[in-house]
């Protein structure tokens, strides 16, 4: 029986791909049954998987006494397995000072505190002991709280550093295990207090489905979850196609769409780029709404508009293009590096510099050339953001011009005006990157070398916004 249950175990990591020799696994140890099963399972098939394991606990405090037994039991446990612990306390006036509900609460400070522990312990994965009826609780509390297809994944097997071995098990068979194995665990009380949503799934629904519609529920619901899985793998790359296909320029803090490519896409697949590109800006783990996803398109569908979605992102629709910024913080400007790269903050690209003495072809956007005159005239070269009222003499003018006219002419969005990039001699504007340079660097305006010998210098700009 138990080589039988580590083998099973040992295959459901290997098809999934959750742990290679040399990772250092530490196990989330909260000393109920289901993460006391899964030390000792990892424990007895390290050398076979070439792994080092670890655990940590976190008291989380809610339960008294209850909760110190729980942290001297995993003290204990795996200081009988010579396994190192690494254990911590909430304070009792943090819970007191908490917003939200203690479940978020107590959820959102294990995961910080397991992410932490993992870089400190020089770790590379988190296993968690979630178990196939962890599976079937998860996919009805979506169903009932309202939930689209990506929801019935259910609790995914790997997902960054998280694995969870168990899923492949139920906890009878876990319980089965230690029994047989003669393994001690800790009974949480709370997990039979019915306040608690979940809990009712448990103890109410469960049982009441199992009676009185199919006694293997929760293996029904784990091949649901199965199923669901597999053909969100699909749509994923199909959305990557896609939001790919209709991409113009994507950096950390903006994403440009080509509206006319998005608008021809399956209703389906406009709601998954949207959420990529929510999910590119913020984070995979950010908690998109399906009524976010809406008004998003809504907006796409009119002519123009401009929606902020969360403080943290805004979305902009014009005839052309749809448009996902990220705030940034103001930068002042920085020298460009003569010779070699320049990064421009924001993610705005690089400005690679070089001196020559020899006349170049260049196209103004992409590629110029700054004479030594220039920079004797006006100063050095730096790069920065646009200023407030900034203005500039366009190649082929006589006349200063507004930097923002000039974006507005080629109809540059709105939202990305702000973060777009000017060199500057001196103070004075001569190249808008990948867009427009200025009249003071027509080829042939000024000699090549200033009366002191200055080389001129070529200015090529890349990883960046064009536009056009």
């Amino acid at each position: 029986m138990n080589e039988t249950f580590e083998e099973k175990i040992a295959g459901f990591c290997k098809r999934h791909d959750m742990i290679s020799r040399g990772d250092g696994v530490l196990v989330a140890l909260s000393g109920g049954g289901d993460s006391v099963g899964l030390l000792h399972v990892l424990v007895r098939l390290r050398d076979v998987m070439g792994i080092t394991v670890e655990a940590a606990h976190l008291n989380h405090s809610l339960r008294g006494d209850e909760s110190d037994r729980d942290e001297r039991f995993c003290r204990e446990l795996c200081a009988a397995l010579n396994i190192h612990l690494t254990p911590a306390k909430i304070p009792e006036s943090d819970i007191a000072a908490r917003s939200g509900s203690i479940e978020t609460f107590a959820r959102e400070t294990r995961h910080t505190f397991l992410e932490k522990t993992m870089i400190e312990r020089a770790m590379s994965k988190i296993a968690t002991g979630h178990t196939i009826d962890d599976q079937a609780e998860t996919i009805l509390q979506r169903l009932l709280r309202g939930t689209g297809p990506l929801g019935l994944q259910g609790i995914l097997p790997t997902r960054g550093s998280r694995i969870r071995p168990l899923l492949c098990v139920t906890r009878s068979e876990i319980r089965d295990y230690l029994a047989e194995s003669g393994i001690d665990f800790c009974e949480d009380s709370s997990n039979s207090d019915t306040v608690y949503f979940r809990n009712r799934i448990r103890h109410d629904l469960i049982p009441f489905l199992q009676d009185s519609f199919s006694p293997n529920i929760t293996g029904v619901l784990k091949r649901l979850a199965e199923l669901s899985r597999v053909q969100e793998e699909y749509m994923n790359e199909q959305t990557v196609n896609s939001f790919e296909a209709c991409l113009i320029h994507a950096d950390p803090f903006k994403i440009l769409l080509d509206k006319t490519a998005f608008m021809g896409y399956h209703k389906v697949l406009q709601q998954r780029t949207v959420r990529h590109c929510l999910e590119d800006l913020e984070g995979a783990g950010r908690d998109t709404d399906m009524n976010e996803v809406e008004n998003i398109l809504n907006l796409i569908a009119g002519e123009q508009g401009v929606l902020d979605i969360t403080a943290g992102v805004r979305c902009e629709t014009g005839k052309r293009t749809v448009t996902f910024t990220a705030p940034v913080e103001r930068y002042d400007p920085v020298p460009v590096n003569l010779p070699g790269d320049t990064v421009i903050p924001w993610g705005g690209g690089v400005i690679s510099a070089e001196k020559t003495d020899v006349k170049v072809n260049v196209d103004g956007r992409m590629k110029v050339l700054i004479s030594a005159a220039v920079q004797k005239k006006f100063g050095n070269l730096s790069i920065g953001p646009l200023k407030r009222g900034e203005f500039m003499t366009p190649y082929g003018r006589t006349r200063t011009v507004r930097i923002r006219d000039i974006m507005s002419a080629v109809s540059l969005p709105k939202v990305l005006r702000d973060t777009t990039p000017v060199v500057r001699a001196g103070a004075t504007a001569v190249w808008i990157p990948g867009l427009k340079s200025s009249e003071y660097l027509r080829a042939g305006k000024d000699d090549m070398r200033a009366e002191n010998g200055t080389e001129s210098v070529l200015l090529r700009f890349k990883n960046g916004l064009q536009w056009s």
